[in-house]
């Protein structure tokens, strides 16, 4: 097996590392990538992920999942404990009659008391074949499962909401542009036109002149389309109804430009950072204690 230029393989893939790693632009040394956005420096960025990180539908939904999986979790710790418990109780008056025979030893008189009983009942699994112990470790894989699945929600959520911005802003510059463009091709076409007047030109430089304003004022209400499109998606990803956020967008109006240099990292520590294949792991985990706890059901239980 060869690589580029006839070479082999793996002298290829040499070549592919040492060149990158004589980039000046590329460092594989480790570093925080929580806030992988506050690379761009945009203040209303920062401002959009903070607010999508409060508000936002999904993300709580996520949330909710990893408080469901830390009660599940609370069940099943419950087992090891006592599960059926009953507590009795009762409160008798008693009250002989006077012509009972019982009434003659108390001359005649009646005989009251009060008679009370009270006790409780409690029933234990013994975890003898480890049926508990497996699903302890089950419910907490599964919570483990959950907080990953939420973390990876959330970089996903990071990332849309910084592509949407970055879209929002890319169509407000093309919109300025074009505007200019306008403004430039009008200019233009008055002068083209009093050159042809005075039949320095022909027609035909008169029609590729309007033709080109023309088509560029076109391409103005598909950049305002576009530029409202990237608005509404930002506020169904901020959980709230389509607005023109001037409040989280105030500022200049300049796309985000990334670093000059970008810390690509350890390739091992990619599996280590992504939640999903944390997640996957987590679940794989959680069923394989299920075989344990459905091995268990097989054998009888002692109580």
């Amino acid at each position: 097996m060869h690589g580029r230029a006839g070479l082999p393989a793996a002298q290829g893939l040499r070549l592919a590392e040492l060149g990158e790693t004589e980039d000046q632009r590329v460092r594989t040394e480790s570093t925080t990538y929580r806030d992988w956005w506050r690379a761009f420096n945009d203040p209303a960025l920062d401002r959009l992920i903070a607010r999508a990180y409060r508000d936002n539908l999904t993300l709580q939904q996520a949330g909710v999942r990893v408080l469901q999986a830390r009660a599940q979790l609370g069940i099943a710790i419950g087992e090891i404990f006592p599960q059926t418990q009953q507590a009795i109780g009762s409160v008798q008056y008693n009250r002989t009659s006077d012509r009972a025979s019982t009434g003659a030893v108390f001359n005649g008189g009646s005989f009251e008391y009060w008679q009370s009983q009270i006790g409780a009942q409690a029933s234990w699994e013994l975890d003898f074949w480890g049926r508990i112990r497996r699903g302890i470790q089950s419910a907490d894989a599964s919570l483990l499962a959950t907080l990953a699945d939420y973390d990876n929600t959330l970089v996903s959520l990071t990332a849309d909401v910084a592509n949407t911005y970055i879209a929002l802003r890319t169509a407000e510059e093309r919109i300025r542009i074009a505007r200019e463009n306008v403004e430039i091709q009008e200019q233009t076409l008055k002068i083209v036109e009093a050159r042809f007047k005075y039949g320095i030109v022909t027609q035909l430089d008169v029609d590729q002149a309007r033709t080109v304003l023309l088509n560029t004022q076109a391409t103005i209400p598909t950049l305002e389309t576009q530029r409202r499109q990237a608005r509404d998606a930002l506020s169904v990803q901020l959980g709230m109804p389509p607005s023109d956020l001037a409040d989280l967008l105030d500022g200049p109006s300049v796309i985000p430009v990334s670093p000059p240099e970008v810390i690509v990292g350890i390739p091992a520590d990619l599996l280590r950072r992504r939640p999903d294949i944390r997640s996957a792991e987590l679940q794989a985990i959680a069923q394989s204690a299920q075989i344990g706890v459905a091995r268990a059901e097989l054998f009888p239980a002692f109580s």
